[in-house]
């Protein structure tokens, strides 16, 4: 690569970054934003909805606020590839907690169920009233600290997913998640309970000294 095409790449990668931030409230350390993130907001939603806490990682997401909808991202957690979240009530994402590839996180319907109103809406241009997502059923979603949200799963409006749990890869979440739990399948049935009473494993060297280090500040 030539120096000049490299100080380029290096200059678009700071304006992406740049974008994507005006489009954010900070309220913690820069996050880490990879390209191809993107952060759109339409129909009076602005900066405030997006609120970002410290050390978040956005690996190539797409996050959207609509008529004011609430997207909030606790502190240590990461947004993966694809992922997209997508607002128009509240999405909240709790503290460490991860959201693998291909996830889609959606409080809304798209549209109404009525089956006049759809035929209404296609006949009008795509950026009409009609198309808003605020005229279909909304619910808030919230997932809470240290979960884990395997990839090309989707999590429905109105769920509520407790601390420290897991949705397995290509689930649908359509009903509330206890914590501790693993939930899996279409529609997603919690399969494991009590998961924070598996021992961790003893093989990383790293986390047992961690491990050490909490016992002895006890």
């Amino acid at each position: 690569m030539s120096i000049i095409k490299h100080f380029i790449n290096r200059l678009n990668k700071k304006k992406h970054i740049k974008r994507v931030c005006n489009n954010i409230t900070l309220i913690g350390n820069m996050p880490e934003i990879r390209e191809k993130t993107k952060v759109v907001l339409k129909r009076g939603s602005s900066k405030d909805n997006i609120i970002i806490d410290d050390n978040v990682m956005l690996l190539g997401c797409t996050i959207m606020s609509l008529c004011g909808g609430m997207v909030i991202i606790g502190k240590h957690s990461q947004i993966g590839q694809n992922s997209k979240i997508f607002a128009v009530d509240r999405i909240e994402i709790g503290n460490y907690t991860g959201i693998a590839t291909n996830v889609t996180i959606v409080d809304n319907n798209n549209h109404p169920v009525n089956p006049e109103f759809r035929k209404y809406m296609f006949t009008t241009p795509h950026n009409s009233d009609a198309r808003s997502w605020i005229h279909a059923d909304y619910k808030p979603i919230k997932i809470g600290n240290n979960c884990w949200i395997g990839a090309d799963s989707r999590i429905q409006k109105g769920v509520t997913i407790g601390d420290n749990s897991i949705v397995a890869a290509c689930s649908v979440v359509t009903k509330d998640v206890p914590a501790n739990c693993i939930a899996a399948g279409n529609p997603a049935k919690i399969v494991k309970t009590d998961i924070d009473k598996i021992p961790a494993p003893t093989s990383c060297k790293e986390f047992n000294e961690y491990i050490a280090k909490q016992t002895n500040h006890q």
